[in-house]
């Protein structure tokens, strides 16, 4: 009696779980059609959804555009399984072994997914390893899989058929791993707000002059207190930029990264902010190309050169021909442009550097910086814009991402970038936003140095993040 097809559905599903593990079913090979392929891409879809609403903050909301991502994948399985059926010589075998990769791919799927939240503080080494590992599972599962369905078929073809069917499915892989269909509410970013190099904010009220007579004198204050370097000890100096005075966001992000960096990453006394804020005028140095360039060299004279890291973080405007935005109306300042900053770094002979530039088309200065000695991370790429910025924001959503979030679970700079890179993207997607896409160049010499600076960070607690100056809409 021939089998009804929702008994051949329920063999390939039990057999699916049978080679999800490696074990061989015993059960004989049967046909489906087209609707048991279509059963199992809704059930791997469903589980896709609960894994994602599991890993999302509530209140969730549902992503419809996730759905196309998704049902492109299972298209590209449904291809791949096509011509994989058609190398073994078993063309009727098509739509069962796309029904297979699809069913044994559940688990492998949500494998790949919660493995960088289970390793948010592995080493890159380590990282990579267990992705080595993964795909390694993924292709013996393959292979095992059509070894079932044609064990007859000979070796050599089947290994040639698991190897098209992988080649063919490995950027789909990849990127269905980010096509989220949960993602949490934005509370507190709304529309990207267009660059004000040339906007005319209302003037504080000072003395242009006596501020900038000044400044010489604040930044030599802030310098004198800069605890001097450990003998024998890697120790971390951390400097922000605020470069915008008219908007408090770059000043509620320099503010939570100086605390950061002193409370959680061992650097109190050795952190210095400067500042554009009509707020901060007799406290603290403004954030000015001179201030950047005293207040580097300062710190480089402290610093052991052959040992000692500084971590620059700049967070501001940014314009579509590479330049940092600095403005403390009305003084005329000078914008930043990435060669400035490169040699600023130089001349101080600071050795080891991270350097952080969170604005919009920061990713132009990425080349300029790039050394073996140095990790750049961009907020974005030299043609995109990043977002979170304006009057009406607390803190810029990769600011949000990766001061508040990332380096709230992590120490390592590098595996930071990519909690926040994922994050910022979650964020485009839920807001329908052109992505940033954030850049990171590690040099040659810098991860093994990070590496052995963190050996003796004894981590502190996370930290919260309170906006020093909180915007009209909250």
């Amino acid at each position: 009696m021939p089998m009804s097809a929702a008994r051949k559905l329920n063999e390939v599903m039990r057999q699916s779980l049978s080679l999800t593990f490696w074990r061989r079913p015993r059960s004989p090979v049967v046909l489906v059609g087209f609707g048991s392929f279509l059963f199992a891409c809704a059930f791997a879809l469903a589980i896709s959804a609960l894994q994602d609403f599991r890993n999302t903050d509530p209140p969730a909301h549902f992503y419809t555009n996730g759905l196309h991502q998704q049902a492109s994948y299972f298209l590209c399985v449904l291809m791949a399984a096509w011509l994989a059926a058609w190398t073994l010589k078993r063309p009727a075998l098509w739509l069962t072994l796309a029904s297979i990769v699809v069913l044994v791919g559940i688990a492998w799927m949500a494998l790949a997914v919660q493995l960088p939240i289970w390793l948010v503080d592995a080493e890159e080494l380590q990282l990579d390893a267990w992705w080595i590992l993964l795909s390694f599972g993924v292709f013996t599962v393959l292979l095992r899989a059509v070894g079932f369905l044609a064990r007859d078929a000979g070796f050599v073809r089947r290994f040639f058929s698991v190897l098209l069917l992988a080649a063919m499915l490995a950027d789909p892989w990849i990127w269905r791993q980010t096509a989220w269909l949960w993602y949490p509410p934005d509370d507190q970013q709304d529309e990207a707000v267009a660059e004000k190099a040339d906007s005319e904010p209302a003037l504080p009220s000072f003395d242009p002059e006596a501020l900038i007579y000044q400044q010489p004198a604040l930044v030599q204050q802030r310098l004198a207190g800069l605890r001097a370097q450990t003998p024998g000890r890697i120790d971390l100096y951390a400097l922000g930029f605020a470069g915008d005075g008219s908007e408090s966001v770059f000043r509620n992000e320099v503010d939570f990264f100086d605390e950061l960096m002193a409370q959680r990453f061992g650097a109190v006394g050795r952190t210095l902010p400067l500042v554009n804020s009509p707020d901060t005028l007799d406290s603290e140095p403004l954030a000015t190309l001179s201030n950047l360039r005293g207040t580097l060299a300062g710190i480089g004279s402290k610093m052991d050169g052959d040992q000692d890291i500084l971590l620059l973080f700049l967070t501001s405007h940014g314009s579509e021909n590479h330049q940092l935005y600095v403005g403390m109306q009305p003084l005329a300042l000078d914008q930043i442009d990435p060669q400035d900053l490169r040699a600023a770094l130089d001349e101080a002979k600071i050795r080891w550097r991270v350097v952080v530039v969170s604005a919009c088309y920061s990713g132009g200065f990425v080349d300029a910086l790039r050394d073996p000695h140095t990790l750049v991370i961009t907020s974005a790429r030299s043609d995109r814009t990043s977002f979170g910025c304006g009057a009406d924001s607390d803190i810029t959503w990769f600011g949000k991402a990766f001061l508040t979030e990332a380096l709230n679970q992590t120490t390592d700079f590098e595996q930071a970038f990519s909690l926040a890179s994922h994050k910022v993207r979650e964020w485009e997607l839920a807001q329908g936003q052109t992505p940033s896409v954030p850049q990171m160049a590690v040099g040659s010499e810098i991860g093994a140095h990070l590496q052995e600076w963190r050996k003796s960070l004894t981590p502190g607690t996370a930290l919260a993040f309170h906006p020093v100056v909180k915007t009209l809409a909250n």
